[in-house]
């Protein structure tokens, strides 16, 4: 979900409360312990905090435990509320079982036990205190298996000597312990969203101050003993944005593009607002009845000249807005003129100031242009200008996305083919007189490939063996000891290896399963050498470290086989070779192995697909960045023998003999 709905909430929420209720409200207000999304003071002098989330999968975890009896327990309100257009889960458990959180429980008495081991405190300290504090109805309550939470605590000091958590006092551990009890002392306030999955409906209300669904209060918070007061600020951001969408409306944190060197596409704009359509696209297609209006928004304590004239900058660099303002409070008027008036790049610039008691006011106008842009490019995919993946319920196409440098990289590559075929070339001169190209094997030298950073760039479904000593088939032929026969996994591997460039061939989809061998500099070279040339050489081998697992000396007892995990340290990295041969046979172009025992490793086959993919991956890792590895996807692709992914058919493929692909893949 976008990132925008849960400030719109907070907006939609303040405004009702402050327009509909005669509340007095601020945003962002510290609460002892941390910042609360929302309080409002009534007319008769109660203090209400508000908590608001967004996302549907809002679910009763311990974070959510935690951050409402923290708010209780800081003292400054009376009644604490929980504001969702996604309230089910909450209401529900009112009435029905409330639930202990159990990850809360679990946690608390691992980390009393590092306290046990760290000799802070004994288990019968504990339970006196368990006793203390808490009921009988409470600590005899059945929870995750056990008869008890007693029992439950109880059995969780017993590995006192095991556990790896940070050691908490007595105390600390009570006032945790605390925290898993069901809220019950939180209201319940629906907010209505008219966002279907991805689409949102009925725009112009739900960006509108007073057209939107009204919010309603499902159930009241519970008079709580507040002892303190919190504190507004009517000089800082919160004020100042929330004044200017109760004028203008329009989306809090909106997307924008992102102008600065950064694999993200987007930033988010205080506030962008319209007039006329509010389809960034119409701004584009028809200016002169249509604007966008952009609004950064700073206080007194987020304003700093050097930051404020490169926020602006950036945001008049996307031309996506008609108008651009920077709004302020009052007390910043005479600095705010004079920042803008100091840079001639913030000519157009306008300006906004926002009194202590909400008054709006436009102290400079600004200068009205075309936008060129309705919306941007992200991971091969248009997104809406201010709505970002969000799509507006009819909206239009973008037109003109602004295409960041990064994204351009993404875009640069479409078709591993085409480029792969301008790098085909005959090296059969490095071949000796049988047609392969080879390479000695050397003892490794590098530690374990496990040491050094890496990255998951792209994989391959091929068909051919593998040494997979947990798939068998007796149906087939094919026992724990004998080469699996049908889809093995390649998963190529970016290694930074002391500032060079490495790769790591991995044949196998984990840890028990072919093997892997890595190589770096020349070696990668080689290899590039080798496969452009293949239909011209018999083939040839490059050399470098790794793991193989070879069925015929697999030990199959689990307290023996450890050593043979082909992931971490576990175990020694030999030399290897990685044969590559030309195969031609009508379906595939080349064949590579890893092992050359007739039980060991892998051997797989490239369809021409494949192959040519693979030539475009190699020559791109060697010479520019994974954004510009070819084809348009999201992640890292598995690349089937048609050249398509084939993440979307899943991994059981690759757990059995002699499968049947589905067409099309």
């Amino acid at each position: 979900m976008a990132s925008f709905v849960e400030a719109l909430l907070k907006e939609r929420l303040w405004f009702w409360l402050e327009a509909v209720q005669g509340f007095e409200v601020e945003g962002e207000v510290w609460a002892g312990k941390g910042r609360i999304d929302l309080v409002a003071r009534t007319p008769d002098g109660e203090f209400w905090g508000i908590e608001l989330k967004h996302k549907a999968e809002t679910t009763l975890d311990s974070r959510l435990y935690s951050q409402l009896h923290r708010y209780h327990e800081s003292g400054m309100f009376d009644r604490i509320f929980l504001a969702s257009p996604f309230v089910d889960d909450f209401q529900q458990a009112f009435y029905s079982h409330q639930p202990l959180n159990i990850s809360i429980v679990s946690q608390t008495s691992q980390k009393l036990a590092a306290g046990i081991k760290a000799e802070m405190h004994s288990e019968s300290e504990i339970l006196e205190a368990l006793d203390a504090a808490f009921s009988e109805e409470f600590l005899s309550q059945p929870i995750s298996g056990s008869p008890s939470v007693r029992e439950y605590i109880i059995s969780k000091l017993g590995y006192a000597d095991f556990t790896k958590k940070k050691p908490i006092t007595v105390e600390q551990g009570i006032s945790e312990l605390t925290r898993a009890r069901f809220p019950t002392m939180v209201g319940v306030i629906h907010i209505p969203l008219n966002l279907d999955g991805n689409s949102f409906r009925d725009v112009a209300a739900e960006l509108t101050p007073n057209d939107a669904y009204e919010p309603q209060i499902l159930r009241e918070g519970e008079q709580l003993n507040r002892t303190g007061e919190p504190s507004f600020s009517r000089r800082e951001e919160p004020w100042i944005r929330h004044c200017c969408w109760r004028e203008f409306g329009g989306i809090p944190e909106a997307h924008v593009p992102n102008v600065m060197d950064s694999d993200r596409a987007w930033r988010p704009a205080d506030l962008i607002a319209f007039s006329g359509s509010h389809d960034p696209t119409d701004a584009v297609n028809d200016p002169d009845t249509n604007e966008i209006i952009g609004i950064e928004a700073k206080g007194e304590s987020s304003y700093n000249r050097t930051r404020v004239t490169q926020q602006l900058s950036e945001l008049l660099a996307t031309e996506t807005l008609s108008r651009l303002y920077l709004a302020v409070p009052s007390s910043l008027v005479t600095d705010a003129h004079s920042l803008i008036k100091d840079h001639g790049e913030l000519e157009k610039v306008g300006l906004l100031t926002v009194s202590e008691d909400g008054v709006l006011s436009i102290d400079r106008e600004a200068a009205r242009v075309v936008p060129v842009h309705d919306g941007y490019m992200e991971k091969y995919t248009a997104q809406k200008v201010g709505y970002g993946e969000v799509e507006i319920e009819n909206g239009k196409e973008v037109v003109e996305p602004f295409v960041t440098n990064e994204e351009a990289e993404r875009l640069k590559n479409p078709d591993a083919a085409a480029y792969a075929r301008q790098l085909l070339t005959d090296n059969s001169d490095r071949a000796d007189d049988d047609g392969w190209i080879r390479s000695p094997v050397t003892e490794p030298t590098e530690p374990f490939e496990s040491e050094f950073n890496q990255t998951k760039v792209r994989a391959y479904l091929l068909s051919g063996q593998s040494a997979d000593p947990y798939t068998e088939d007796l149906s087939q032929g094919v026992g724990p000891r004998d080469m699996k026969e049908g889809y093995v996994r390649l998963t190529i591997s970016d290694l930074d290896v002391d500032g060079e460039k490495a790769l790591k061939f991995h044949f196998g989809r984990g840890s028990w399963e072919g093997g892997y061998i890595w190589f770096g500099g020349d070696v990668i070279r080689q290899l590039l050498a080798i496969i452009v040339s293949i239909k011209t050489i018999s083939g040839g081998e490059v050399a470098g470290q790794g793991k193989l697992l070879d069925l015929d000396t697999y030990p199959f007892d689990h307290d023996r086989n450890e050593p043979y995990r082909l992931s971490g340290a576990s175990g020694t990295e030999i030399g290897l070779k990685l044969l590559i041969s030309n195969i031609d046979d009508g379906n595939h172009i080349m064949r590579i192995r890893l092992g050359e025992r007739k039980n060991e490793g892998v051997d797989v086959s490239f369809t021409e697909a494949q192959w040519l993919d693979l030539i475009a991956t190699v020559d791109i890792l060697l010479t520019g960045t994974h954004r510009e590895l070819p084809g348009s996807f999201t992640t890292y692709p598995r690349i089937g023998p048609s050249g398509k992914d084939t993440w979307s058919i899943g991994t059981v493929i690759e757990e059995q003999v002699h499968p049947n692909l589905p067409s099309g893949f």
